[in-house]
């Protein structure tokens, strides 16, 4: 095993909110600090998570000081505060002290009833604000190819509502054009795409992304096909991975709603298989997966477990203006107090204020 002494995992989620689930989302960030990860980006869910994640996130970037949380905001684009124009809400995210951004809204089950692309005008000012700024972006687009077709998709998607092929999601074909139209508007974004971009099987086109657009970076935030995908031509893919080490980012996809085994599984696979050697062997996430190594040199390495991201997101995070924290957290619980839908979420905002 390739000796660093620390690093960096650029996709880790904080979903639970409230004093209750502490231990859970404590314990999360234990395994990874244990692991001697020194720094992260905690992405919310949004669509499809609480209104009040990006405090949540902003809450844990102060109360957990073993590792240097970055805290990426999202856009509230189906709740109560869906009509505040993107490039105000990117602005108070700022303000408040996030770090960087994500986008999850493209994922096909939220970008079913969403109706509108990452390529939408309606983001244009945010997005060019961001690259005036040299924001981090994170961005999950798309998904798995297989779970457009019903001959492979595995049962998990199915369960999960992850099956989209069904004609009345969009194709994987329709998600990444809109990626790339969003890209042409805005070549300096400062941008990965999640999950390596769900593109393990076709070297040729994840080149021509990196040729095409040089801010564009993937992370390694394993779906279960990804590795699996590298594997059917292992050597190739490491001479590209040596070749563009400097686009590869760590990524877990730790989650505090995962059991701790699985975050441990996690973390342990992603590190193991960029060293491990080209021969086959267990990988044990998702049921488990036969993979062969990546087998990458102490530089790649390096750069892919840590340089990368302190040059993507930052080497220091940003101060939470604290003031500006408890102002919004009184401002939302005036607002939401008393409806229903949001009755949980008032609950711990009156948490925060009292």
């Amino acid at each position: 095993m390739k000796n660093v002494d620390r690093y960096a995992d650029a996709h880790v989620h904080i979903e639970h909110y409230s004093a209750e689930n502490y231990e859970k989302t404590k314990g999360m960030l234990d395994i990874l600090a244990v692991r001697n990860v020194t720094d992260i980006s905690v992405l919310p869910y949004m669509p499809g998570c609480d209104i009040v994640c990006n405090l949540n996130t902003l809450w844990w970037k102060t109360h957990y000081t073993d590792i240097s949380i970055r805290a990426f905001g999202a856009f509230h684009e189906d709740d109560y505060y869906k009509d505040v124009p993107y490039e105000k809400q990117y602005e108070r995210l700022m303000s408040l002290g996030c770090d960087g951004m994500k986008f999850i809204q493209m994922k096909p089950n939220y970008r079913k009833p969403l109706k509108k692309g990452i390529n939408h005008p309606s983001y244009d000012k945010a997005f060019s604000m961001m690259e005036d700024d040299g924001t981090p972006v994170t961005i999950h687009s798309g998904d798995p190819q297989l779970n457009w077709d019903i001959t492979k998709v595995h049962p998990y998607a199915i369960k999960h509502g992850w099956f989209y092929g069904d004609g009345t999601f969009p194709s994987i074909e329709q998600l990444y054009n809109e990626d790339f139209e969003m890209l042409d508007k805005h070549p300096r974004l400062n941008v990965t795409f999640a999950h390596f971009f769900f593109l393990s099987e076709d070297m040729d086109e994840v080149r021509r992304i990196f040729e095409k657009y040089p801010n564009v970076k993937f992370d390694l935030a394993p779906g279960g096909e990804m590795f699996e995908g590298f594997s059917k031509d292992i050597d190739k893919w490491h001479d590209f991975f040596e070749e563009y080490s400097e686009r590869i980012i760590f990524g877990t996809d730790c989650s505090d709603i995962k059991a701790p085994a699985s975050n441990i599984s996690l973390i342990d696979s992603v590190r193991e298989v960029l060293w491990h050697d080209r021969s086959v062997y267990d990988m044990p996430i998702y049921g488990h997966y036969t993979v062969k190594g990546l087998d990458l040199s102490d530089g790649a390495f390096e750069k892919i477990c840590y340089a990368n991201y302190i040059r993507f997101a930052g080497d220091k995070a940003k101060n939470v203006n604290d003031a500006l924290f408890l102002e919004t957290a009184e401002r939302m619980y005036d607002d939401l107090k008393g409806l229903p839908e949001y009755e949980s979420s008032t609950a711990w905002l009156k948490t925060l204020i009292s």
